[in-house]
C-alpha cells in the first residue's frame, strides 16, 4: 500500500483521535503534577525551607495546565520574592562571569564582581533575614569557585604579558592596572599581594627604562619615567624605583657626555632633565642629580673662563655656546669676544678672522674715545678701519688701494697728529729706491678715509708749537738730499711750504778717532790739568792732547768743541814727556753742564795742576802744587 492509498479520511481522523489521547494524557499528568508540586512547597513552606518552598512554587506557577490555588501561589511567591531575585542575580552572574572568561573580557569580569558585592551588601547581612539563604544559594550556584578561578585566569595573564613587556602594542601599563584591580583575597593577602606587584612592577620598569637609556634614547626615557610616575600616582600607588632609575640612567648618560667632552650632548641632555624634574615636581633636595649639573655646569663656565685667560678664545666661545640651551651664557660669550678683540685687533677688520687677509696692521687702546682702534692692509693694498666703542658698537671705514703697496713696511697710529686733526690718524711707511722713506697720513674722518699728507724723507717731526711738520733729508724735488722740508696744515691737509736751514752738531768722537776727523767740528771728553810748563794737557780715553786756543787756565774734567788741524806739541805727563796731537778748543764746558756756552766758574770745579799719584792715578788738588788758581777759566778761554 502505498502513502497516498494510506492517507484517506478515515486513516486522519483514526490519527488524530490518537494525538487527542496523548494531548489528554500529557494534560492530566501536568495537572497531577502541579497539584503534587503545590503541596510540597505548602509542606516545605510549613517546614521553613523557604530556599525549596520557593523552588517548588516557581515550578508550580510555571505551570499552566491548571488554574489551581493560583492566589496562594502569587501570594507565597510575593512573600518569598528576595529569595527568587537571589537566586535569579546569581544564575545571571555564574552565566555571565562564564562568558567574560571565555572572551578574556576582564573589565566585564570585573563589572559581574562589583554586581556580587553590591548583591551580597543588600542580602548578605550578618544577622540579617537574607544571610543564610544568601549563603545556600551562593554555595549552590558555585559563584565563588568561578569567580576563585577567574581572577586566578587573569593574574597569570597579566603577569605572564607584563613580564614580557606587553603585547600589541601595550607597554604593560594596563596589565598593572589590571592587576591592582584584582581584589587582595585573590593573591593571598593585601601584603603578599603588595609584593608580589611591587616586585613584578620594578622589574617591567627598570628593563624598560635601562633598554631606553642604552638605545640612546634619553628624553624617550625621561617621558616614560614621568608617564610611569603619573599613572602610579592616578592609582594611587607609590613607585620609588621609577625616580631612582630615571636618575641613575641620566646620571650615566650625562657622564658619558662629560668623559667624551660633548658638551653639547651635556647640555642637552641636562635641560631634558631639569625639564622632567621641573614636571615631576623634583628640586635639588629630592634629586641629586640636578645638584650634579649645576656643580658640572660650573665646572665647564671655569674652564671657559680659564681659556679666556689663556688667550684659547675660539675654544671658550665654543664651549660658552654648548652651554646656551642650559643656561644664558649671551653675556660670557661678548666679554670672550670682546677680550679675543682686543688681544687680536686684526678681528674688528672686515674678514679679520680670515688667515693672511692682511698683510699689515696696527691698533691702539684708548684713543679718540675707542676701547680700541685698528687699521690694516689687505693682500690688494686697501686700507681698513674699525674701532670698538665702550658700548660695544664696532663701526669700520674703508679707504683706497694705497698707491705702490708692495713697497709698504709698515703702518702706525700717529696720536700727536690726531691731536691735530681731531680725528684718528694711520701713517703708512714704504721704502724707496734712494733710500728715504714715503709717508703718507690717513685722517679717519665719521664720513671715510682721506689723504692728511704724503711726503718723502728720512723722519718727520710734528712742532708742537704751530702743528707743522718738518721732514728731515727732504725729497722736495729739487734733487738736494740733506733739506728739512716744512710742510703746514691747511685746508684739512698738510702742503709743502719752505726748507728749514741744517744745522749741524759736533760729533762726539773717541780721542783715538782724532785724526780721522781733521778739520772737522767734533766733541771730546777730558780731564785737563797744566804741566810743569804750564801748558793745557787734556787726557780723553787714556790719550793725552795738548789742548790750545780757548782752553785758557781751566782744569778738571770738561767737554771741549774743536778741530784737529794736523799738529804736534810735547807736554808733560806722568810718564814723561810725550810728543801728542794738538786740539784747537774753540769751547768748553763742564762735564756734568749742561750750558753750552759754559759760562759757569769752572774754577770751582777744576784743579789747575797735575800731580801724579799712586798707580798712576791724577791728584789735581792745588794744595799739592801751591800753584795759582784763576778767577774764571771761561773768561780766559774767552780772550783766547
Amino acid at each position: 500500500m502505498t502513502f497516498k492509498q494510506a492517507i484517506t479520511l478515515r486513516n486522519i481522523m483514526i490519527i488524530l483521535c490518537i494525538c487527542m489521547l496523548g494531548l489528554l494524557g500529557s494534560k492530566v499528568l501536568l495537572i497531577g503534577d502541579k497539584i503534587r508540586v503545590v503541596q510540597e512547597a505548602e509542606q516545605m513552606y510549613t517546614a521553613g525551607d523557604l530556599i525549596a518552598a520557593e523552588r517548588l512554587y516557581r515550578q508550580a506557577a510555571d505551570n499552566f495546565s491548571i488554574h489551581y490555588k493560583e492566589e496562594q501561589i502569587a501570594g507565597r511567591l510575593t512573600e518569598l520574592a528576595p529569595i527568587t531575585a537571589i537566586r535569579s542575580s546569581l544564575d545571571t552572574l555564574v552565566r555571565t562571569s562564564a562568558d567574560q572568561l571565555v572572551t578574556k573580557d576582564f573589565a566585564g569580569f570585573m563589572e559581574s564582581y562589583a554586581s556580587l558585592l553590591s548583591l551580597k551588601a543588600k542580602y548578605f547581612i550578618s544577622g540579617g533575614p537574607y544571610e543564610a539563604f544568601y549563603r545556600q544559594l551562593s554555595e549552590e550556584s558555585g559563584i565563588s569557585v568561578q569567580l576563585t578561578e577567574g581572577f586566578r585566569q587573569f593574574k597569570e595573564q597579566f603577569l605572564a604579558e607584563l613580564a614580557a613587556g606587553g603585547s600589541g602594542g601595550d607597554t604593560g601599563e594596563t596589565y598593572k592596572w589590571n592587576l591592582l584591580l584584582i581584589p587582595d583575597a585573590y593573591y593571598g593577602g593585601a601584603d603578599d599581594k603588595t609584593a608580589l606587584l611591587a616586585a613584578e612592577f620594578e622589574a617591567h620598569d627598570i628593563a624598560g627604562l635601562k633598554a631606553l637609556a642604552a638605545a640612546g634614547s634619553f628624553q624617550p626615557m625621561l617621558d616614560s619615567a614621568l608617564s610611569m610616575a603619573q599613572a602610579y600616582s592616578s592609582h594611587s600607588y607609590t613607585a620609588p624605583w621609577v625616580q631612582e632609575q630615571a636618575e641613575e640612567s641620566a646620571q650615566l648618560i650625562l657622564d658619558k657626555d662629560l668623559d667624551g667632552d660633548n658638551v653639547p650632548a651635556f647640555a642637552g641632555h641636562a635641560v631634558m632633565y631639569s625639564n622632567y624634574a621641573a614636571s615631576a615636581g623634583l628640586d635639588a633636595d629630592s634629586s641629586k642629580l640636578l645638584a650634579s649639573i649645576k656643580r658640572s655646569t660650573s665646572k665647564l663656565l671655569s674652564s671657559a673662563a680659564r681659556l679666556v685667560r689663556n688667550g684659547q678664545f675660539a675654544e671658550a666661545i665654543q664651549l660658552y655656546s654648548s652651554l646656551t640651551t642650559l643656561q644664558d651664557t649671551s653675556a660670557d660669550i661678548a666679554a670672550a669676544q670682546l677680550a679675543w678683540n682686543i688681544a687680536e685687533p686684526v678681528r674688528l677688520l672686515p674678514g679679520g678672522d680670515e688667515t693672511g687677509k692682511y698683510t699689515l696692521v696696527t691698533s691702539v687702546s684708548g684713543q679718540d674715545g675707542a676701547k680700541i682702534a685698528v687699521a690694516g692692509i689687505d693682500t690688494s693694498g686697501r686700507l681698513y678701519y674699525a674701532d670698538l666703542q665702550e658700548d660695544g658698537i664696532i663701526s669700520t671705514r674703508t679707504g683706497d688701494i694705497i698707491p705702490d703697496f708692495a713697497r709698504l713696511s709698515g703702518i702706525s697710529f700717529a696720536g700727536q697728529l690726531a691731536a691735530v686733526a681731531e680725528v684718528p690718524v694711520v701713517v703708512a711707511e714704504a721704502s724707496l729706491d734712494d733710500g728715504r722713506t714715503a709717508y703718507t697720513g690717513y685722517q679717519i674722518k665719521p664720513e671715510g678715509i682721506s689723504v692728511l699728507f704724503s711726503f718723502s724723507g728720512d723722519s718727520y717731526e710734528l712742532q708742537a708749537e704751530d702743528a707743522s711738520i718738518l721732514v728731515a733729508n727732504a725729497d722736495t724735488g729739487n734733487g738736494v738730499s740733506g733739506e728739512i722740508g716744512v710742510y703746514t696744515l691747511s685746508n684739512g691737509s698738510y702742503q709743502f711750504t719752505g726748507i728749514r736751514p741744517v744745522v749741524t752738531e759736533p760729533l762726539f768722537i773717541s780721542a783715538y778717532d782724532l785724526e780721522l776727523h781733521q778739520y772737522e767740528n767734533v766733541k771730546l771728553s777730558v780731564d785737563i790739568y797744566r804741566d810743569n810748563n804750564g801748558r793745557s794737557v787734556g787726557l780723553s780715553d787714556g790719550r793725552y792732547l795738548s789742548l790750545q786756543g780757548g782752553a785758557g787756565s781751566a782744569t778738571g774734567s770738561a767737554v771741549v768743541t774743536g778741530q784737529y788741524q794736523g799738529g804736534y806739541d810735547y807736554v808733560q805727563t806722568e810718564t814723561g814727556e810725550q810728543y801728542v796731537p794738538v786740539f784747537v778748543v774753540d769751547s768748553l764746558e763742564s762735564a756734568g753742564s749742561n750750558d753750552a756756552d759754559a759760562g759757569t766758574d769752572m774754577n770751582t770745579d777744576f784743579h789747575q795742576n797735575m800731580n801724579p799719584g799712586a798707580e798712576g792715578e791724577l791728584n789735581l788738588t792745588p794744595e799739592d802744587t801751591g800753584a795759582e788758581t784763576g778767577t774764571n777759566a771761561n773768561e780766559e778761554a774767552g780772550s783766547n
